[in-house]
Formats: structure tokens, sequence, C-alpha cells
């Protein structure tokens, strides 16, 4: 088919490179990462990772019938604008949810067994030989939010020996005991977050809850930075109310240069990579083909319409 009669899809996020997307797609949907002003009208979905869409970015094209999100989360998306304009939204939920989990769980077992402080320390010259670390079947795991991450994170650490207990007002029944989130804090060992984002809503964890902890837990952000008051967990790291903290979010990413909080202590950094393997790339590639094509190919809507 001539491409010029094809419905497009702009890729107006340049964090991930869309050439796998236009070859699953060829002679279907045109795969663009700009158009010129003629070329407005034919432009059918728009696909981002992390820019964020809203009403400006999908004014220019009166035939626009998508927003897909190659991502989990979505509070980058203007859900309420998306609608008044009956907009299809749409993500990619399920491509990592066991890389996710995985990295949840190295962060836990790391804190715990203090990897990421004795490498620090050693490499500063010191030499802790004294120092007492956990074993795994004596911790308790505290997992909030027991959606598709958080529920596999829970069911991993319980096949180590680990006692697991959750939190979540809108999960549906899983195989965790669930628990208000004060116990929670003041029980857990350790403290994974698996919640979605909420624009404009206060942390889930402010000071008052990170003062409320267990001493000496580790504290696991691999979800959205706003969940929680980064500068109250440093502060805790600083008096020993945590023992540790690993984040895989940030307020600005990248971070700003020179931002002090990097070089906390006890705060072990990575750069919002917990999604990632060969085979995660792959599925997130497949999931995002098959909401463009459902809905530019055979009008439909896809299975992964976020709500």
């Amino acid at each position: 088919m001539d491409e010029s009669a094809l419905p497009i899809a702009l890729f107006i996020d340049r964090t991930f490179a869309p050439d796998a997307f236009a070859e699953a797609l060829a002679g279907e949907v045109a795969v663009r990462v700009e158009v010129s002003a003629g070329e407005r009208d034919r432009v059918a979905a728009l696909v981002t990772a992390s820019v964020p869409v809203g009403a400006a970015e999908v004014e220019p094209y009166p035939q626009l019938a998508l927003v897909l999100s190659c991502s989990t989360g979505v509070d980058h998306l203007d859900l309420a604008e998306l609608c008044r304009r009956e907009l299809i939204a749409a993500h990619t939920p399920t491509y990592c949810s066991d890389e996710v989990a995985d990295h949840a769980l190295a962060c836990v077992l790391g804190g715990w067994r203090g990897l990421w402080r004795l490498g620090d320390d050693t490499r500063s010259g010191g030499w802790d030989e004294g120092a007492m670390l956990r074993r795994f079947d004596a911790q308790r795991l505290g997992v909030i939010g027991l959606g598709r991450i958080g529920v596999r994170l829970a069911r991993r650490a319980r096949a180590l020996g680990i006692d697991v207990v959750g939190h979540d007002p809108v999960a549906a029944p899983v195989d965790v005991p669930v628990i208000g989130l004060d116990e929670l804090l003041a029980t857990a060992d350790a403290v994974s977050l698996h919640v979605p984002g909420r624009p404009g809503a206060p942390p889930i964890l402010g000071a008052a809850q990170i003062a409320a902890m267990k001493p000496g837990a580790v504290l696991v952000n691999v979800s959205r930075a706003s969940l929680v008051d980064l500068d109250a967990v440093v502060a805790a790291l600083g008096s020993g109310g945590l023992s540790a903290a690993a984040w895989d979010v940030w307020p600005q990413e990248p971070p700003a240069a020179g931002d002090p909080r990097l070089q906390t202590p006890g705060l072990l950094v990575t750069p919002h990579i917990a999604w990632a393997s060969p085979e995660a790339d792959a599925a997130g590639i497949r999931e995002g083909v098959d909401a463009l094509r459902d809905v530019l190919v055979h009008g439909r809507a896809p299975a992964t319409v976020v709500g």
C-alpha cells in the first residue's frame, strides 16, 4: 500500500527508537518521529514513554484516535483531557513485571546484607569485619501495592522463607496477608513500593510515615519518586532510622548535576532501569505494536486500555 494513504503513528518521545515498530507495522501504519504540517490530519496515534501528553500535545492532530504510552505507569498522561476528547489511552502494562520484581527483591536482599554500604566503606579504606548482617528468613518484607509487580515480588520473597505482608486497599484478594499501612511500617524490616504515581497527591510515605518505620528498615522505591518524601528518607538514613534505601526513580531524571542527595550514605540510586532486559524490551514492543494495530488497523479498543 502507498504509505501516503496509511495512518501515522507519531513517536514524540526520543528516549526509545521506533525502528522495531516500523518493521512490525510495515504496510499497515506509517511510523514517524516528525510530520509536516500537511500530514497532521493523518496522525492517528501519538506514542510516548515518559513525555507528558495533554491538550497541547493532541490539539494539532484532528484525526487522532490513540495515545499510547510504552510504559506501565501513565501519570504523565492527562487522562481526564484525553477522555474528554474521546481519545483512547493505552499502555504496555505487563512487559517488565518480572524484571521490576527481580530488581526490587535484589535491592531488599542487598540492603539486608549491607552490600552498598559495605562496598562504599571498603573502597574508602574501611574493612568492617564486625558488621552484623541479616538472614533472610528472619526478616519481614512489607509490600505496598499488590498488583502485578507487588504480587510477583511477594511470591519470590516467600520462596526464600521471608515473611511477607502487604498493604493495598483496592487490590483483589491475593495469597499475601493484607494489613494496615501503620502496622506494615512498624513491623517490616524492608518496605517496597509498587503503586502508580498520583499526580498532585501527597506522598504515600511522608516524613511522619518514614519516622514510624521499624528502626533500621530498608526502603525500596522502584515506582515513582512522588510516592515518597525523598528529603525525609535522606534524613532518616543520616540519623540511622533507616539502614538503607534503594531508588530507581528520582524527582528529576536524570538528576541535576551536583544533587547532594545522591551522595547520601546508604542510598543506592539506579537510572530508572528496573524494567530492563532483552526479554522485556521485546515484550514491550509487542504490546505496543498490538495496541497500535488494534486501533489503527482493526478499529477496535486494545486490551491494554488504561482504566
